[in-house]
């Protein structure tokens, strides 16, 4: 068989096409003939298989879909974060109120050192500090500590909605003498100014002044302190920590006096 016969007779050959007769025929040329056997396997090499353009659609809508599903997740993650954060601020972020001297103030009251249910002893509220000692305390060391006070009007409650108390205090020499100064100030917080009603514990409506430790060890030996209390109105109160003892009591210009003694 002839090259040129070989060469027209290769498409059906590979694609099997031709007689058996034929292909013993051609199979015997291939073997022998080195020009036609490299022609015959540049042909029978596997073309690209093309993607049917329906096949390719399918592909594409899956690609689309599955980024949708990214985007829409990302989106609903970042929405979660930014409402997350978006809460802690507002509850977070205090607001100072303005001073109200009908409705904020200080007092003194009388604790007493005496066992609890335990057998062991403890500071406890005996009373306002004038009242006479009862015949339980009567032998028992008594101090008297200072507290702020908040009274507040249902109506009063609404406008200011104040919900925590804020106190910093420190002790300073000023002309010669030692003195312990401390600022408060009710707050509100950004929260709590968005809701119609707001609730006060009793930590607040009574607030120990606790920037400093009055429950002290009843054999120390305590020398009572010149003290001055001022309502500072600021929110956060732990930016007076990096001033100096000389900015710290300037401070009182800006502050009302609301209690000064000895305790």
């Amino acid at each position: 068989m002839k090259c040129c016969i070989v060469k027209d007779l290769l498409p059906g050959y590979i694609d099997g096409l031709t007689s058996e007769e034929t292909n013993e025929e051609m199979k015997m040329h291939l073997e022998n003939c080195n020009s036609c056997n490299i022609i015959y396997r540049q042909m029978a090499e596997e073309l690209p298989i093309e993607i049917p353009p329906e096949k390719t659609e399918i592909d594409f809508l899956k690609k689309l879909k599955a980024s949708m599903h990214r985007k829409y997740v990302i989106v609903a993650l970042s929405t979660c974060v930014i409402l997350i954060g978006t809460t802690v601020f507002l509850k977070r972020y205090e607001i100072p109120v303005s001073y109200a001297p009908d409705c904020m103030t200080t007092e003194l009251y009388k604790i007493a050192y005496v066992p609890n249910s335990r057998g062991l002893r403890e500071w406890v509220y005996v009373g306002p500090a004038d009242a006479a000692g009862s015949e339980d305390t009567d032998d028992c060391q008594t101090m008297e500590q200072v507290r702020f006070v908040l009274n507040l009007s249902k109506e009063q409650q609404r406008v200011l909605k104040i919900n925590d108390f804020t106190s910093n205090g420190r002790t300073i020499r000023r002309n010669g003498k030692t003195v312990r100064v401390v600022y408060y100030c009710y707050t509100r917080t950004l929260w709590n100014s968005l809701l119609e009603d707001s609730f006060i514990g009793s930590t607040v409506r009574e607030g120990e002044v606790f920037e400093e430790n009055f429950y002290r060890n009843p054999n120390a030996d305590y020398q009572p302190l010149e003290r001055e209390i001022y309502y500072l109105p600021m929110g956060n109160m732990d930016r007076l920590d990096r001033l100096s003892d000389e900015e710290f009591d300037a401070k009182r210009e800006e502050a009302e006096l609301v209690w000064s003694g000895v305790i």
